[in-house]
Parts: structure tokens; sequence; C-alpha cells
């Protein structure tokens, strides 16, 4: 028995999950875990076969940040038109198409999807400028036809755009007057679009004996589509269409006369409503990209500066604390923490205890100026809670400590919500200046 996963199921997961995370839901990313792993060159690999790994997380998390409907976007792996390079063509009978180069993008991040192949390519499709109807023939030079799709956009190319992803996106509402050109031609191209246009005729088997090109003629239930054979030694090398016509779900060619016989050939079928109606569908964009940056302490505090975080994740609908509430602030803190007397010393990742109640933990930080100890128990440190009434002291250091005043809760529900992405990293240290820009690409 065999079977596959569709690319439109796994578009559409990529699709269900970006509405969700734009119109429906809270999506966060937080960070987490201060303690060093067992190798701090090789972390842990996680893993999703028990509740117990995602109670850890939670247990370590420090802080969370909402992921905005600006943060996140389709994608899908880079190729770039280098000439002298030989890129596929688009081949709906193609199993492996989803694996090959067949689009590319310009030094001036236009996107071009490869309608037709002619081996090395060597006209970049960028001389003719920006075509936001029908495609770029260079069927004449180099054998290469081109359809223009889009350009990323320059908020796109600075927060997406990488050496290894194309950011994609799929334009809902024409752009506003004044808007950028990218997304205005994007548009263009997206009305453009003609459904059930056919761009390329393959020829499967050459046959032999041609003395003349045979005659192409084509049956399906669309209407306008014609072409020409091209022959070489007796043998039909190529179609080219010179009319794609509109409306063909379903093509059949035959090729007869011309002396031979033998060679047989196929209509290269686009998607649902035409290339370049949706750049998703086009490029099979079920990659889903994020950019999440950690200014300084963001949110007056909540992520942590001056300590090491080696957990990321994405974590949806946790709840505000105490409640079953969605959460829908920009940023949380996942940590409880002590207010204690003021000076004391408290380092970071020490563990600590209450010698009234028992209790201890772990240091996550500590805020000399205002007495704040901020920290996390595990199984290793038990749970006990800690009493307003002790004296808080690092294990082993029977002399000094301060008095415990109060006990604040965090602003985050713990083991609330769903954690739908977990990574494990190398230490990332965090100083007050500093911005890290978290940028993740999930696979569906």
């Amino acid at each position: 028995m065999t079977a596959i996963i569709s690319n439109n199921f796994r578009l559409n997961a990529a699709k269900e999950l970006v509405d969700d995370a734009v119109n429906s839901s809270s999506y966060y990313l937080f960070v987490g875990r201060s303690e060093p792993w067992a190798s701090e060159t090789s972390p842990d690999v996680p893993y999703d076969n028990t509740f117990s790994y995602h109670t850890d997380t939670w247990q370590r998390m420090t802080a969370m940040k909402e992921i905005t409907d600006l943060d996140i976007t389709f994608g899908v792996p880079r190729y770039q038109w280098i000439s002298g390079t030989t890129y596929s063509e688009y081949d709906d009978r193609d199993a492996a198409l989803a694996t090959r180069p067949y689009y590319v993008i310009s030094d001036n991040n236009n996107v071009y999807l490869c309608l037709k192949s002619g081996g090395i390519s060597t006209q970049n499709p960028d001389t003719t400028g920006v075509q936001t109807n029908g495609v770029i023939d260079f069927s004449g030079s180099d054998g290469y036809v081109w359809k223009y799709l889009f350009t990323v956009s320059t908020d796109d190319s600075i927060k997406f755009l990488t050496s290894a992803f194309i950011p994609v996106r799929y334009i809902t509402a024409q752009p506003a007057v004044g808007a950028d050109t990218a997304l205005s031609n994007q548009w263009d191209v997206q009305q453009n679009a003609v459904d059930g246009a056919v761009y390329n005729i393959k020829v499967s088997n050459g046959g032999s004996g041609y003395t003349s090109a045979p005659t192409v003629t084509v049956t399906g239930d669309g209407t306008g589509l014609t072409a020409t054979a091209v022959i070489s030694g007796g043998v039909v090398t190529g179609v080219n269409v010179t009319a794609a016509g509109t409306g063909y779900n379903q093509v059949a060619v035959t090729l007869s006369g011309g002396g031979g016989s033998g060679a047989t050939a196929y209509g290269v079928i686009g998607p649902k409503s035409g290339f370049g109606a949706d750049p998703r569908e086009d490029l099979r964009a079920h990659y889903v990209t994020l950019n999440v940056s950690l200014v300084y302490a963001d949110g007056q505090g909540d992520f942590i500066v001056g300590n090491d975080f080696r957990q990321i994740g994405i974590i949806r609908n946790p709840y505000n604390f105490g409640t079953t509430t969605v959460a829908t602030a920009e940023t949380l803190s996942a940590t409880k923490a002590l207010v204690v007397a003021l000076g004391g010393s408290f380092a970071n990742d020490s563990e600590i205890e209450g010698t009234v109640s028992g209790a201890k933990a772990i240091v996550d930080s500590y805020d000399s100026v205002n007495g704040i100890i901020r920290f996390h128990q595990t199984e290793a440190t038990g749970y006990v809670d800690f009493d307003t009434g002790d004296f808080i002291r690092v294990v082993g250091d029977a002399g000094a400590g301060q008095d415990c005043t109060a006990i604040n809760n965090p602003e985050v529900q713990p083991y609330s919500g769903e954690v739908i992405f977990l990574e494990n990293r190398t230490p990332v240290n965090r100083a007050s200046d500093q911005i890290e820009t978290i940028k993740l690409v999930l696979e569906f």
C-alpha cells in the first residue's frame, strides 16, 4: 500500500495556522531555561511523547511575547537567479517538483516561476521589467519562459527574507494609494491571472521518422490553446505554445502527420485560478516563517536581562494568571517573584531556600534595587511554596539572607494554553542594551 499527504493538505495546514494566529487566537513566543545542558554545545533533543516534558518547559519558562500579524507569513526555500544555472520547469506531473528549483528570486527581489526551461539560463528575467500580465518569453534565446509573480516588499525583505527562505504573501484586498509598489504589482498579477491557461506542452516521446513537423491537436474542456511542433533529426524535440488558451482542467495532445510516428506529448496544467492568482499555491508555500524581536527588558522588565536562555517555543492561547481568560498583552512574565529586604546577594542560577517553609528554587534574576528575586522550581528543587515570613538565603549559606515580605505571581497561568513548538538551543545571554531577533521556519 502506498499513500501520500498532498501538498494541498500541507498548505492548508499552514494557512490555518497563519489565519488562527492573525484572526482568532493568541500566539506567543516564549523563552526559558537558564540551567545548563549536560553538554552546552549539544543541547538536549526535545521530545513530544509525554506531558512531563511540556510541564518541565513551563517550569523553566521566564517570559513570552505576542506574535502579531506583522510577525508571521508564509515562506518557501530560496533559489537565486544566477546566469549559467539550469532551472527546472513547472510540471504538474513531476512527483519531485517540490524539491526542484522551478522558481527564482532575482537580485531585485522579484520572484519568477519557470514555466518552460531551456537548459542553461542566461537571460535575466529582470531585464524585461516587471510584467503584471502575461509571461516573459525567452524561448527564442535561452529557451526559458518565466511568469512574474511578485516582488518581496521592503518590509518583508527586512523582516523575513533570508539566505535560505523567501517570504510569500497573498494579497486579499487592493492596496491603498501610496502603498509599497511591490504590493500593488502583486495585486495586479493576481487579478490578471488566467484560469486554465496552458503555457507548456512537454514531449514525452520524440518518436522517429519525421520529415516535417507534425500537426499538434489539442482537446480538452477549455478553449483557445494552440501549439506547433519542432523536429530535429526525424525526432520531435519540442512543442511551442502559440496561444495559452483558458479554462483548461484537462488537456489531451495528439501529434499527427509529418511522415513519422510514435511522438507523444502532454499539456502542463497550472494551479486553480491560474498562475499568479495565489503565489502560495504556485510555490507550494507550506512553510510558516516568524520573526519576533526581544527588545532589551521588553514589557517593562518581563524579559530578563543579565541571564541566558536555552529554550524558545510557541504557545497558543495561554491564560492570564488565575483566570481562564486568554491572554492578549504584548508581553507576559512567566515567573514567580519573591520580594525581600534590601541588601542581599542572590546570583543568577543559584539555589535558594526559605528557612521557614523549606521551599527551594532556582534564581532567574535578582533586582537588588527593588529586592525582587524571580525564580522557578523543578522536580529537583521540589514544589513547596514559599511563605511571606520566610528567611531567604542561598542554599549552603547559613548566615546571609533576607526576609521575604511578599510573593508575586506570574502574569500568565502556568500550564495553560498549548505548546505547539519547542526548540532547545545553546545559551543566549541577554544584556540590558541587547535586541534578539528570533526567526523561525515551521514546515508542514
